[in-house]
């Protein structure tokens, strides 16, 4: 089986560099030009698995005309509290944004999550995501997510490693083609989109 893992297109808060995780932001109208642009290069899928948030059901939408969308909640982007929706100048000098973005796994965000249970979650919701597909017997579906929920899920499942999780971030509307193998699980990188 394969799955396209795709970021979301662009939102307000990509492009003033904002870190938006739980906020709800709709595509900009670049974001709906960059994803109906991709649109025609994108393999034939038969199923699309979604975070909630809207700026993933746009892209998928826009991407994917006519799929009915099914949502996983886990996929959902970070919690970043206090932290959302302020860019990284306003936020450098914090001790808790140093330590986090310094690879400090176990800080949590003032009134957000810390890392581990946020990879927790989103790879909790990428099992459920293969588990479907394989029980649907899919050949080919497509997962529209959160650059940050990738870097958790292809961390611990993506194929060959890489030796930072930040390498695994896709830009806005890209990814990845995977072949999807299980027991254990593993995402092999096939091409990336």
């Amino acid at each position: 089986m394969e799955l396209l893992l795709l970021r979301h297109s662009i939102t307000p808060g990509n492009l003033k560099k904002q870190f938006v995780g739980f906020t709800d932001q709709p595509l900009t109208p670049e974001g709906e030009a960059l994803a109906r642009s991709k649109r025609e290069n994108m393999p034939p899928v038969e199923a699309v698995w979604v975070s909630p948030l809207l700026r993933c059901r746009q892209t998928a939408q826009l991407l994917f005309p006519g799929l009915p969308l099914v949502e996983v909640p886990d996929l959902r982007e970070c919690n970043f509290g206090e932290f959302e929706e302020k860019t990284w100048a306003e936020i450098q000098d914090h001790p808790a944004f140093q330590a986090w973005v310094n690879g400090d796994r176990a800080v949590t965000l003032p009134g957000g999550e810390d890392t581990d249970s946020f990879f927790a979650r989103c790879q909790r919701g990428m099992r459920q995501v293969v588990d479907q597909a394989f029980q649907l017997g899919i050949r080919r579906g497509a997962v529209v997510a959160h650059g940050g929920t990738w870097m958790g899920i292809l961390e611990a499942y993506g194929c060959p490693r890489r030796e930072f999780f930040y390498q695994w971030q896709p830009k806005n509307c890209c990814g990845f083609r995977m072949e999807v193998r299980r027991d254990p699980l593993e995402l092999r990188v096939l091409e990336e989109l």
